[in-house]
Order: structure tokens, then C-alpha cells, then sequence
């Protein structure tokens, strides 16, 4: 677990502040334990209710689910992009001199430490699957005006029907939070760039096209 979207101040505090709650929470439990053999057996074991052991839990709890609600905002202030997207890209390389477009489906998977991009293309007039990329390396960048900008390189695997070599590229994508839309731009090693748009359209991840 990475800690780069938290404010470092911040959370020290919190820390701190749990540690001290938890100490007295930790000892009142060891006293009620304490007092059947059974529980304080086991308890010798796991101490599943130390200080450390709850501080850990709630770390826990904050990166996976915690986040996500305003009450945490104070602490950590990212979009919740968690969902599936669709729109379409349109490449600069061009068929009988037309710019291509193609079906573009995202579907990205958060925590507060980490952030996977999936995207699966298909070709716009029979929706057959071209190619699919994930993301190797994330990152999300709070701008001055309340929106959000996602910078990430992608591996792009074609698929097997169609005669295209397998590439690296990057992309930067402007995150809108009122309208639930990612839009920006691409650029990969095979010289293309082109242009992204699309929108939330479920939280529901398939891990395909259709």
C-alpha cells in the first residue's frame, strides 16, 4: 500500500490520534478477554485486538471502502472513478483518408492507493473486438479548477484476428465529476495519437468488451 493520494500531515495525525483511542479500546477488550481462559488463549495468539492489529484494520478499511465517503475527504481527495465507460477514440491514422474511429469501453478498478485502467476497442461499425490495453503505470493529478487529470501508460495487445503489431503508448485523460465523463488524448510508439471521450455507464466491471 502506497500512501501518494493521502495528505501526509494529515494522516500522521490521524495515526497518532488512533493510536491513542485504540491503546485505551485494546486494553479495555484485554480486560474483559482476560478474564475467560478460552478467549485469552486464542488472544495470545492472534492479539487480533492490539493497537497496531486496529490501527492496521482501519488503514485497511479507509484504502479499500473508507475513501470513498465524504467523511474521509478531509484525509484523502480523489475521484471515485471505479466503474465501466464507453465512447469512442478517434486515431490519427487514417482509412481511405479518414481519421479511424473505434468503440472505446474503459473499465477501471480504485482504491485509495491504487488505480488499474482496462480498455477494450472494436471496430464502430461491427463492434468487433481490435484490440484491448491495460495500464502499467498511474497517476491522478488534482488541477486548479475541481477537475481531476489521469496520466498513465498503457500495453496494447491486438487482437488475434487482426494484423497489427502490439504496442506501448501514453495517454492523459481530464476527469469530469459532474457529467461522469473522462476525455483527452493518446499517443503511442507506433506514431498514432488520437482522442478519447466517454462515460460512466455502470459500476458493474465485465473484463471484456461485451
Amino acid at each position: 500500500m502506497n500512501f501518494k493520494y493521502y495528505n501526509t500531515n494529515k494522516l500522521i495525525i490521524f495515526i497518532l490520534v488512533l493510536s491513542v483511542f485504540y491503546n485505551y479500546v485494546s486494553k479495555y477488550i484485554e480486560s474483559i478477554i482476560i478474564k475467560h481462559k478460552i478467549l485469552n488463549e486464542a488472544y495470545s495468539y492472534f492479539g487480533v485486538f492490539s493497537t497496531i492489529a486496529l490501527i492496521t484494520s482501519t488503514i485497511i478499511f479507509i484504502d479499500l471502502i473508507g475513501w470513498r465517503f465524504k467523511i474521509f475527504s478531509w484525509l484523502i481527495n480523489i475521484p471515485n472513478l471505479n466503474g465501466r465507460y464507453t465512447g469512442e477514440v478517434v486515431s490519427s491514422y487514417q482509412s481511405s483518408g479518414v481519421p479511424v474511429k473505434k468503440v472505446c469501453v474503459m473499465e477501471i478498478k480504485q482504491t485509495a492507493s491504487k488505480l488499474h485502467i482496462f480498455t477494450y476497442f472494436a471496430d464502430i461499425n461491427t463492434n468487433l473486438n481490435t484490440s484491448s490495453s491495460f495500464s502499467v503505470i498511474e497517476q491522478i493529478i488534482p488541477e486548479e479548477n475541481n477537475t481531476f487529470s489521469i496520466f498513465y501508460i498503457f500495453s496494447n495487445e491486438t487482437a488475434p484476428l487482426f494484423n497489427l503489431n502490439n504496442h506501448v503508448g501514453t495517454a492523459k485523460l481530464k476527469y469530469y465529476k459532474d457529467i461522469l465523463t473522462l476525455e483527452g488524448e493518446y499517443y503511442n510508439q507506433r506514431n498514432n495519437n488520437g482522442t478519447i471521450k466517454i462515460q460512466f455507464s455502470q459500476k458493474k466491471l465485465l473484463g471484456r468488451l461485451v
